[in-house]
């Protein structure tokens, strides 16, 4: 752990002096064309449905319910939905908002859920539907983290004083696998003290879209099939701020990619060799604000969060303030 508490100060500065919701980086429905507006509220559609089901069923029942929804919409038409979602709204307006919107609403929790439903669809046992429920209740809320006019009445209730803490990201990723592009990656959580780290729904979905952006982005690049997340107080167990790490192995071509640039361009919009370059922006620009900072450049350069090699793998971090009355 010693290499993980050295890769930032412990005693980072929050400048707010009213805590962060995470509730600033989203944008209006009517921002989109007619046509993404009506892709979006499809998807959102398709998810309550199958929120419902993973929520209220277990077992086969769950499964053959889950199975039955995706003889209606099946998973080569969600991959073609969120394809196309947002593409002819950039097109016609562009601006890094609605591109990081964009990114966040076709990726976050979607990515792994669309793989875990294609699993499903393939697979005789019910491996994997606990998944589906953490997956699909995390990207609605990212859905209504991101996007205004959407769905306000449940918004306004993310809202409300609700305190999450650390055992929710820990239930939900430790041990999980993620299908992705017929690999399966495990995720292994380190956690040595629990502590709150979000007062409502809302701040809790700008943590999700920051993680979900770090876990997608690692495993396109993981070389094995491992990612290790570490969620660490600091600068002790009774510490300020909460440090999430994670953690994958680097292929001999990452490594030598990664070791001749700076680290700190790629928590710059655009700046990527297989994404479109705005998850790790958009986990900059949210870290900013919860701290109260300038600017996310300013962010980076103060390591309230980045990457560092260490030896053959590779450490993305962040810090999110903890939530004192816990």
């Amino acid at each position: 752990m010693e290499n993980l508490r050295a890769l930032a100060p412990l005693n980072l500065i929050n400048h707010r002096t009213r805590r962060y919701l995470g509730d600033d980086l989203c944008i209006a429905m009517s921002a989109f064309e007619p046509g993404d507006q009506h892709r979006i509220r499809e998807l959102y559609r398709f998810l309550e449905r199958l929120f419902a089901l993973v929520r209220t069923r277990s077992g086969e029942d769950r499964r053959f319910a889950v199975l039955g929804l995706l003889r209606e919409q099946s998973v080569d038409s969600l991959v073609e939905l969120a394809t196309q979602m947002g593409t002819a709204s950039y097109r016609a307006n562009p601006s890094p908002l609605l591109a990081k919107t964009i990114h966040d609403i076709r990726g976050g929790g979607l990515t792994s859920l669309i793989g875990q439903l294609d699993f499903l669809d393939s697979d005789d046992s019910t491996a994997g539907l606990d998944a589906l429920h953490f997956l699909t209740r995390d990207h609605l809320k990212i859905m209504r983290n991101a996007l205004l006019e959407l769905d306000d009445a449940k918004r306004a209730d993310d809202l409300t004083h609700k305190v999450h803490d650390t055992r929710m990201l820990a239930a939900k990723h430790d041990g999980s696998v993620v299908h992705y592009h017929e690999r399966d990656i495990y995720i292994r959580v380190e956690c040595p003290e629990h502590v709150a780290i979000s007062e409502c729904c809302v701040e809790f979905g700008a943590l999700d879209r920051i993680l979900y952006n770090l876990l997608n982005n690692a495993c396109r690049h993981v070389a094995d099939d491992t990612l290790r997340l570490v969620l660490l107080p600091v600068p002790d167990t009774d510490g300020e701020n909460l440090r999430i790490i994670l953690i994958n192995s680097l292929s001999a071509a990452d490594s030598q990619r990664l070791r001749d640039i700076d680290l700190a361009t790629l928590f710059k919009d655009g700046v990527s060799s297989t994404g479109s370059g705005f998850g790790l922006s958009v986990a900059a620009q949210f870290v900013a604000n919860a701290y109260g900072l300038s600017s996310p450049t300013v962010a980076v350069a103060e390591k309230y969060l980045g990457a560092s090699i260490l030896g053959e793998e590779i450490a993305v971090w962040f810090h999110w303030p903890i939530l004192a009355e816990y």
